[in-house]
């Protein structure tokens, strides 16, 4: 089971510095194929490393979002899917960072010391693109110098970049601009699985049928208004085909099949409960 710590707390605590570990530092969000890539080199070494763990160290919100830089407002995963993925993929820890005004001065080396402080780091696992500092200063060249400084001679690996079948670096940014064009039935190449929005904390709008799930309730970024082949993942795992119509306020699923019968909604028992909705395809 996957433990989570908070990066400060435990960089307080230093309750795990005997612990041996190999690092994976990213924002990793979306977890898409180049994401994987990085966490399951990092699981490899460290199943190697006996008595080595696999921690995540990551963000609770995309710095970039955080300082304005980034045009996309919302994440591709939501927290509980992303850790859920994490466990997926064997990692043993994920350490996530609350990103902040003084976080955001830190220099790329004083990063990487805190990083290494919490743990008895055996390897860093980081993609080829990776930069991190308070100008971005600090990226794999500069991680060849800092990380032997600040542990007992781990190493730098960086698992070569997957590139999509036209030749572009499978990249969140890439993600994110194929799905705010609404061709969702290309997410698959990138990510390696549909895209789904996380339904667990979103109510209903109401009882009735179709259900209507209102725009400002989504925390992820949603494809743009139109309409889509969805598959509707409920609480206990079950599956149901259905139609996504998204409009500027809502998101209303009718069923595929047969847009007349009910579908399960949520009752004034909170008995049923929606998991995610997966993008299939686009209709229109």
């Amino acid at each position: 089971m996957i433990e989570i710590h908070d990066f400060d707390q435990l960089l307080a605590s230093r309750e795990l510095a005997k612990e041996k570990a190999v690092l994976a530092i990213g924002v990793y969000d979306g977890l898409h194929i180049g994401h994987q890539r990085i966490i399951t080199s990092a699981v490899d070494l460290a199943k190697g490393n006996q008595g080595s763990k696999t921690v995540v160290i990551t963000f609770a919100q995309n710095p970039k979002t955080m300082i304005g830089r980034n045009p996309f407002d919302k994440p591709l995963m939501s927290l509980r899917q992303s850790t859920d993925f994490f466990s997926k993929l064997e990692v043993d820890y994920l350490v996530v960072i609350d990103f902040s005004p003084d976080f955001s001065k830190l220099t790329g080396e004083e990063f990487i010391a805190r990083c290494c402080g919490m743990f008895d780091v055996q390897a860093v696992v980081v993609g080829e693109n990776f930069r991190c500092g308070s100008h971005a200063d600090t990226g794999v060249e500069e991680l060849q110098e800092i990380v032997p400084k600040y542990t007992n001679g781990a190493k730098l690996v960086v698992p070569q970049m997957y590139k999509l079948n036209d030749g572009t670096d499978d990249s969140s940014t890439v993600v994110r601009i194929t799905l705010t064009k609404g061709k969702v039935s290309e997410i698959p190449l990138q990510l390696g699985r549909y895209y789904s929005v996380d339904l667990a904390h979103i109510p209903s709008r109401n009882s009735e049928y179709p259900l209507h799930f209102p725009i400002g309730s989504f925390v992820q970024l949603l494809p743009p208004p139109g309409v889509y082949e969805t598959v509707l993942i409920m609480a206990d795992r079950s599956e149901k085909k259905m139609t996504a119509l998204i409009d500027g306020e809502f998101l209303t699923l009718t069923d595929t099949s047969n847009p007349t019968v009910s579908v399960p909604h949520a009752s004034p028992e909170g008995t049923v409960r929606y998991d995610n909705l997966q993008f299939i395809k686009e209709l229109t």
